[in-house]
């Protein structure tokens, strides 16, 4: 772990370029919270540290930022975009669950005047999650006759000679979407084993022996040729189900005023990083981040002005690891 208490515009100028594998950016929302929360030229100031983060990022690298404001934020997710890093997600913080929500609304119902009001809560806040996959896209690419192209030759000879056609095949197997890939260049793809198995049945119905090769054989050719490229993908460790809002409660006010909960920050670093890997926070405030890192086996840069906050994280980053949380 390095904590380092300074201003990152000054510390982050002294980072590796592309040594860092994701950057989590939790800016001030220039809402007024506090004397630090008050920032003029706020979307030049962003361009800054935006361009300074993505130079220290690896090319297959996880960038995420946070804002409580959607249209600010939208405006953070172009600039990203425009120094190549396509947006993944973008991610709603829904920060009370149903019955929280419930609750606080009749609350808010008994409080208002008739003349009060007249919008929604916003008990949210917003995520952007950016990546590029362009080095992986343009290898394979350059590569894909060498990748792809034996096993469909294969599969579309042996067709060939059973003397199947392709609407046979598809009808078949039932094939939909880009099934009939299979035996096309454009988009080629593996069958799955029992689509493999049923193609077998078909073109030997003849009484000669065709797709002699055993599916396993292909399927490791082919998972050998790919995962020669796989480590330029960038990261995605797949929770299953789970949708772009989360539903997380907020984490109890300490001595920062915004607070990230662990919960929010083990979903995020557990999901687009892997363990030994370098996390950096350039504006780190009670230390979450850190915290989640340590407890995940992650490596950890943090950045911080405020020297209560920095000492804070301190104290929170060197204290008995805890337990994480579940999903």
């Amino acid at each position: 772990m390095r904590l380092i208490h300074g201003d990152c515009f000054e510390i982050l100028p002294t980072i590796e370029s592309e040594s860092i594998d994701l950057v989590f950016v939790d800016p001030p929302y220039n809402i007024g919270k506090a004397d630090w929360d008050k920032i003029d030229d706020y979307m030049d100031w962003c361009e800054r540290w935006i361009a300074e983060c993505l130079r220290v990022l690896k090319p297959n690298g996880a960038f995420w930022i946070s804002h409580s404001k959607p249209l600010q934020l939208a405006r953070l997710s172009e600039m990203v975009a425009a120094h190549g890093r396509d947006l993944i997600n973008w991610i709603t913080w829904d920060k009370y669950n149903a019955a929280n929500a419930g609750q606080k609304w009749r609350m808010n119902q008994t409080k208002l005047h008739p003349q009060g009001k007249r919008s929604w809560d916003t008990d949210a806040e917003y995520l952007i999650y950016h990546a590029d996959e362009g080095d992986w896209s343009a290898k394979c690419d350059k590569e894909r006759g060498f990748i792809f192209e034996p096993l469909r030759a294969y599969l579309d000879g042996e067709r060939l000679m059973a003397g199947i056609s392709q609407r046979q095949v598809i009808s078949h197997l039932g094939m939909t979407g880009h099934d009939p890939h299979f035996f096309k260049a454009v988009q080629w793809k593996l069958p799955l084993e029992n689509q493999y198995q049923k193609m077998r049945q078909l073109f030997n119905r003849n009484g000669n022996e065709y797709l002699r090769r055993e599916y396993e054989d292909l399927r490791r050719e082919y998972e050998g040729l790919r995962s020669e490229y796989e480590y330029l993908r960038y990261t995605f460790n797949n929770p299953g189900k789970m949708s772009s809002v989360w539903q997380i409660p907020p984490a109890k006010r300490n001595v920062h005023e915004t607070p990230k909960p662990l919960e929010l920050m083990q979903r995020i670093i557990e999901t687009t990083s892997n363990e030994g890997d370098l996390v950096l926070d350039p504006m780190m405030g009670g230390g979450t981040t850190g915290v989640v890192c340590r407890n995940l086996g992650r490596h950890f840069i943090g950045i911080e002005l405020e020297e209560k906050y920095f000492e804070m994280a301190k104290e929170r980053i060197s204290a008995p690891r805890q337990l994480t949380l579940a999903r």
